[in-house]
């Protein structure tokens, strides 16, 4: 797949948030692309704190004009809740979901459970994750090789609060700009039949940005142009 490399000439501030255990590193065909694009560092979360309160307090920390504010997977739910507190003209969910009723079956299962999520020990899991980032896997299975270093670099502070915030979201906020949905019909994280997205992107998994950059990249160009912000 080519990937749509030629930046785009505009002013507008782009703002778009990583997924579950991910940086910036999954919107680097993005970065290429609209050099405008910034994608925030994770903070590092209070103690029981929503994910309301969370956007609040990440918006402070932008200095941001009127914006394009985005996501990718749980980045998507954090930018509804950002559209908030932010000039937000329009938001983009990339293989992210709209509301919890777009949640799959098995993380409403999982609600009961989160007690749990305390216990996992992501630093191990770290660790068994070392052998994939490696230089032969790089080599063999870049796409792999990024993920793995994506998570294996992730704060466990910042994973354990996203995934409870996953779990036990339940109330969608108003968001009064337009939001546009991107997404892939082979997302089996957040699979297409529990979600009703604008545009479909055909083979795409879950993390689109990457594997897709030249339809993500076409996608966020069009809302650019809709919006009348290029």
């Amino acid at each position: 797949m080519a990937m749509f490399t030629t930046p785009v000439d505009t002013a507008t501030s782009l703002v778009l948030l990583s997924g579950l255990a991910a940086d910036a590193r999954i919107f680097t065909p993005q970065k290429i692309a609209f050099p405008q694009m910034h994608c925030p560092a994770w903070l590092e979360p209070e103690r029981s704190e929503t994910i309301n309160d969370y956007a609040r307090r990440l918006a402070e920390t932008l200095d941001e004009g009127p914006c394009i504010i985005g996501g990718a997977s749980f980045g998507g739910i954090v930018s509804l809740h950002l559209a908030e507190h932010t000039d937000a003209r329009a938001v983009i969910l990339i293989g992210s979901i709209k509301s919890p009723s777009q949640l799959p079956m098995y993380a409403r299962c999982a609600r009961p459970f989160r007690f749990l999520i305390p216990f996992i020990p992501i630093r191990l899991l770290q660790f068994l994750a070392r052998p994939i980032a490696t230089r032969v896997v790089k080599r063999h299975a870049p796409f792999a090789y990024g993920l793995a270093c994506q998570f294996r670099d992730s704060n466990p502070a910042v994973f354990k609060w996203s995934l409870r915030r996953i779990l036990d979201w339940s109330v969608a906020p108003t968001v009064s700009c337009p939001i546009f949905h991107l997404h892939g019909d082979r997302d089996w994280t957040l699979p297409l039949r529990y979600t009703d997205p604008d545009k479909i992107v055909k083979g795409g998994g879950h993390v689109i940005s990457l594997t897709h950059p030249g339809e993500v990249n076409s996608y966020i160009k069009d809302v650019l142009r809709q919006e009348s912000l290029e």
